[in-house]
């Protein structure tokens, strides 16, 4: 399993420090890390202000970064593999145990319905299984067996 942390540095007069967020998906931390760049050069008022050419204002794919004389504040993105890993027991037609070596959660959909379906069961069938769908074509979803 790939996760993405964005890091977030400051060393400003105003705060010293470092933020951490995990992601699992990639453009998720790109779109976080974008979205609090462009909050940070707001908040800085960075584009009114005169500026040397040590300082700084840029955002990439692989970073971004703001710098006004001493003051900095920087965002990176790491890419980290977790072995995580998830089995599924199945008796009789039923899940009985989902064992994992991470806290990993899992939802069972059950699209089933009876030979002689009671009112709404093939209704609510369908509801399950497109609601299944809408979050498996999510991004970062993907089918792993």
């Amino acid at each position: 399993m790939k996760i993405y942390i964005l890091i977030h540095e400051q060393d400003t007069d105003a705060a010293w420090g470092c933020n951490v967020k995990p992601f699992t998906d990639k453009q998720a931390a790109l779109d976080a890390m974008r979205a609090d760049w462009q909050e940070t050069v707001k908040d800085w008022d960075y584009t009114s202000k005169e500026h040397n050419s040590d300082d700084e204002c840029e955002c990439r794919e692989d970073g971004a970064v703001i710098r006004d004389g001493d003051d900095v504040e920087s965002w990176r993105i790491e890419e980290h593999n977790l072995d995580v890993q998830m089995a599924v027991e199945v008796k009789g037609g039923l899940v009985q145990n989902i064992y994992a070596n991470a806290d990993v959660y899992a939802d069972v959909y059950d699209l089933d319905v009876s030979s002689f379906p009671d009112d709404g069961e093939e209704d609510e069938a369908d509801r399950k299984e497109a609601e299944l769908n809408e979050l498996v074509n999510s991004p970062g979803w993907r089918n792993v067996w």
